[in-house]
C-alpha cells in the first residue's frame, strides 16, 4: 500500500501537469486567435480598399458601411446606418426585380447582379453586386454582407456603344432603303450585297458573292477608267463617279457610284463600301436633251443649206426645162432628161435635209405596228441573204397600236435595218424585237456586226456625222427627228466586235 505522502505527491504532480497543460493550450489558442485575427484584419482591409462594402441585419437595416461606400453614394456614416437600401433607390429597376432579389437571399443562397442606385446629390451610378447571407444555427440569415464594384462608366461606355450601333442600324436601314449598296474586300471581291443591288443587277446574292465587279461590266468604259478609279480607292481617298453596268439579263443600267475606302492600322485599304444610285432615266434625258440639241443646232444649218441649195436649183430646173422646149436633137435632149433627174434627186436629199429644220406637217393615225415592221423586214430580205445575214422578229404580242405616219416609221426603220447590214461585211444576225412595257413600246434592232468605237458613239447626230459601221449621219439625224416628233426616243447600245443595237421607244394604246 503507497503512503499518504506519496498518494499526496502523486496527486500535486497531476494537478501541475493538468494546469500546465491547460496553460499550454490557452497560448496555442491565443496565438491561433490571433492569427486569425490578422487574417481577418488583411481579409477586410482588401475589400474596404477595392470594393464598397455594407453590413445588413436580417431586415435590410444597415448596420456597417466602409469609406467607399460613403465616397460614392455621397451619404455620411450616421445618415446611412439604421437605413435601408431605399434610400439609394434610384427608380431604374421595377419592384418585381427587388422581390426577386430578397426572395434569393432569404432563401440562403448568393444574389449577384448590377443595380443602379441614386447618391445624395441626385446622380446615378452603377454597382456591380454581390450579396451573402450569413446563416444562424437554426437555418436562417442573420445578416447579410453586400459588396459592390463601380461599374458607372463601363455602363456608360456600354450604352454609348448601344446607341452607336443603333445609329450604324438606322444608317444601314436608310441605305439599304434609298440606295445600292456593297461592300469588297481589298481585293474586289464582293463580300455583301443589300437588295436592291440585286433587283437592279438581275443576280441573286449568291451568284454576286465572292465575285468582283467585273462580273457588271458594261464594257462601255476603258481598262484607264477602271485603272483611275483603282488608283484612287487604292490610296485611301474616296472616288465618286458614274459608271454603266451590265445586268444579267443584257440590259443596262447607270449609277452614280462613291467608292470610300475602310483604312487598317496600317493605313492600308481592308474593304471598300459603294453605295450606288440608279440614274439610268436621268442618262437617257440627258442623251434625249444633247440629240435634240444636236438636232436643232442641225435644223438650223439644214434650213440655210436647203434655201441656198433651193434656189439655184430651181433657176437651173427652169433654164434647162426652157432650153428642152426647143430642144429637136434627140442626144440633147437625153442629157436634158439627165439633168432634170439629178436635180430632182437633189431635189429629194434637200427634202429629207429640210426635215431636219422643220419636220413635214402629218395627220397621226393610230397603226398596228407589228405588220408594218414585218413589211419593212421583207423589203431588204433579198439583200441581207445576198450579205448571208439572217434576220430574225420576236414579240411580245400580236398587236399594238401606235399613233403615227407609217410612211416616216417605215423610213426610220429601214434606215436601221440598213445599217445593221452596212455593219455585218461577213454576214450575221439581225435580231428586231419589239417589247410591250409598262409606260411604252420598245423597237430594237439589234446586230452581230463590228459595233462602233466609243468616240464615234458620242457623236452620233453630229452634223455630217458618218461611219463606214452605222451609215451615213443625215440619215441618223432624220431618223432621231421622225422619233422625236412622234414623242419618242432612240437610245443605241454598242460594243466593239460583239455589235450595236438601236432603240425606239414610242408611247402606245392599248389594242
Amino acid at each position: 500500500m503507497f503512503s499518504e505522502t506519496f498518494i499526496f505527491y502523486l496527486i500535486l504532480f497531476i494537478c501541475i501537469f493538468v494546469i500546465v497543460g491547460l496553460l499550454a493550450s490557452r497560448t496555442i489558442i491565443n496565438s491561433k486567435l490571433a492569427v486569425s485575427d490578422s487574417k481577418l484584419s488583411d481579409m477586410k482591409f482588401a475589400l474596404d480598399a477595392s470594393s464598397i462594402v455594407a453590413f445588413t441585419d436580417a431586415k435590410g437595416i444597415i448596420t456597417y458601411v466602409n469609406d467607399k461606400f460613403v465616397e460614392v453614394s455621397k451619404y455620411e456614416k450616421d445618415e446611412l446606418m439604421g437605413q435601408n437600401h431605399s434610400i439609394l433607390n434610384s427608380g431604374i429597376h421595377s419592384i418585381e426585380f427587388f422581390k426577386e432579389l430578397w426572395k434569393t437571399i432569404g432563401q440562403g443562397q448568393v444574389w449577384k447582379g448590377e443595380i443602379c442606385n441614386k447618391a445624395k446629390d441626385g446622380s446615378l451610378y452603377w454597382v456591380d453586386t454581390t450579396i451573402i447571407p450569413f446563416m444562424n444555427k437554426k437555418g436562417k440569415p442573420y445578416q447579410y454582407v453586400a459588396i459592390r464594384n463601380d461599374i458607372t462608366d463601363r455602363k456608360k461606355t456600354e450604352e454609348q456603344l448601344k446607341d452607336s450601333l443603333k445609329d450604324v442600324r438606322d444608317i444601314t436601314f436608310a441605305l439599304d432603303q434609298s440606295s445600292i449598296v456593297a461592300i469588297t474586300d481589298a481585293q474586289g471581291i464582293i463580300t455583301k450585297v443589300n437588295d436592291k443591288f440585286c433587283e437592279i443587277s438581275g443576280y441573286d446574292r449568291s451568284e454576286l458573292i465572292g465575285q468582283d465587279h467585273k462580273l457588271l461590266n458594261s464594257n462601255f468604259h476603258s481598262k484607264q477608267y477602271f485603272k483611275n478609279l483603282w488608283k484612287t480607292i487604292g490610296t485611301g481617298e474616296v472616288w465618286k463617279g458614274e459608271i454603266r453596268n451590265k445586268a444579267k439579263d443584257g440590259s443596262y443600267y447607270w449609277v452614280a457610284t462613291t467608292i470610300v475606302p475602310f483604312i487598317a492600322d496600317n493605313g492600308k485599304p481592308y474593304q471598300y463600301l459603294s453605295i450606288r444610285n440608279d440614274i439610268t432615266e436621268r442618262k437617257k434625258t440627258e442623251d434625249m436633251l444633247h440629240r435634240q440639241d444636236k438636232l436643232a443646232a442641225v435644223g438650223q444649218l439644214a434650213a440655210g443649206v436647203a434655201h441656198e441649195i433651193r434656189n439655184p436649183l430651181t433657176s437651173i430646173k427652169g433654164y434647162t426645162e426652157f432650153l428642152q422646149l426647143d430642144e429637136t436633137n434627140e442626144q440633147r435632149n437625153e442629157l436634158f432628161d439627165i439633168i432634170l433627174d439629178e436635180i430632182e434627186r437633189v431635189n429629194l436629199i434637200v427634202e429629207e435635209f429640210m426635215l431636219l429644220a422643220k419636220p413635214k406637217v402629218v395627220k397621226l393615225e393610230d397603226k398596228n405596228i407589228i405588220p408594218i415592221i414585218k413589211n419593212t423586214i421583207s423589203l431588204l430580205e433579198f439583200e441581207a441573204r445576198k450579205k448571208h445575214i439572217r434576220l430574225h422578229f420576236n414579240a411580245n404580242v400580236d398587236r399594238v397600236l401606235i399613233s403615227c405616219d407609217e410612211n416616216s416609221l417605215k423610213q426610220v426603220f429601214l434606215n436601221f435595218i440598213k445599217n445593221a447590214i452596212e455593219a455585218m461585211p461577213n454576214g450575221g444576225d439581225l435580231t428586231v424585237k419589239v417589247i410591250v412595257q409598262d409606260e411604252h413600246v420598245q423597237i430594237s434592232f439589234e446586230d452581230t456586226g463590228v459595233g462602233i468605237p466609243q468616240d464615234k458613239l458620242n457623236k452620233i447626230g453630229e452634223p455630217f456625222f458618218t461611219t463606214k459601221e452605222e451609215g451615213n449621219g443625215l440619215g441618223l439625224m432624220v431618223s432621231f427627228k421622225i422619233i422625236e416628233h412622234h414623242n419618242g426616243q432612240i437610245f443605241i447600245e454598242s460594243e466593239l466586235g460583239k455589235g450595236t443595237t438601236f432603240n425606239i421607244q414610242l408611247p402606245y394604246r392599248i389594242a
